[in-house]
């Protein structure tokens, strides 16, 4: 398999186990010593992200793609979450380092000022 085509099935397989709060399929793609960064938190092992992630995965009443970028051994997405009020629609960038299959870093963008508002959300978005 091609580097492209791996990044794409592992960034892709990411994103819908994780959205569909399947913590075992997610945690599969994740390197060990993932290193994460996002608006609230940073984690620096995958076993750490896992938790939070899963939390957020359990919030959801949808996500969609919006777009996928892929080059080598890259992945861009854009993607729409659907949370309660007072959220609703977050959009999330994303950005992976994929190495052997396996999300090696892990970078996200969004803006948190709503989703600070939702319980048990402070401390607990991935």
């Amino acid at each position: 398999m091609a580097i492209h085509d791996e990044t794409r099935r592992v960034a892709e397989n990411f994103f819908a186990a994780w959205t569909s709060n399947k913590p075992a399929e997610a945690r599969a793609l994740m390197a060990n010593d993932l290193e994460y960064s996002g608006p609230l938190n940073r984690y620096h092992r995958a076993d750490d992200l896992l938790p939070p992630l899963m939390r957020f995965a359990a919030m959801l009443s949808g996500a969609r793609i919006v777009e996928l970028v892929v080059e080598r051994n890259k992945a861009a997405l854009m993607y729409d979450c659907e949370l309660p009020p007072p959220v609703g629609t977050l959009r999330t960038a994303s950005f992976q380092r994929i190495e052997g299959g396996k999300i090696r870093e892990y970078l996200q963008a969004f803006d948190a000022t709503e989703l600070r508002r939702l319980p048990g959300a402070q401390g607990g978005r991935s």
